[in-house]
């Protein structure tokens, strides 16, 4: 396997997540503006952003080892998206249960709801729904 088709293929895959994940998300955040205050919707923007963010920036960094060393395993890059990806997650959780006034119920069901946005890909993935 060449280290670009890798590294591609990774990024193929890491917008097809992106656009799951923000589907989802956009949904609720629409369902969350026509029941709650802007309170609501603020906190519900922060746990998209807090699902989406992580999620890209395990997937970037398992593309930038890959580009760096193209015989690096499998397995390894899916540890390291696994544990960039929680780490990421758990630090922005805390930033922001800390220092940022946020209705932690919307937050939490909003990261929950985005989270699940992973598992759209391979209904995204079909030819038909095919962005490249």
């Amino acid at each position: 396997m060449k280290a670009d088709s890798g590294c591609n293929d990774i990024i193929s895959a890491a917008k097809i997540i992106l656009l799951g994940q923000l589907i989802l998300g956009f949904l609720f955040i629409i369902s969350i503006c026509i029941t709650k205050n802007t309170f609501g919707v603020k906190s519900a923007i922060i746990g998209v952003a807090i699902a989406v963010i992580p999620s890209l920036l395990g997937l970037g960094s398992a593309a930038y080892k890959l580009k760096m060393n193209r015989d690096i395993s499998i397995r390894y890059l899916a540890k390291l998206n696994s544990l960039v990806k929680w780490v990421y997650t758990a630090l922005m959780i805390l930033a922001v249960v800390r220092f940022i006034p946020v209705d932690n119920k919307i937050m939490l069901l909003a990261y929950s709801v985005t989270f699940l946005g992973c598992f759209l890909t391979p209904i995204l993935n079909k030819p038909q729904f095919r962005m490249t």
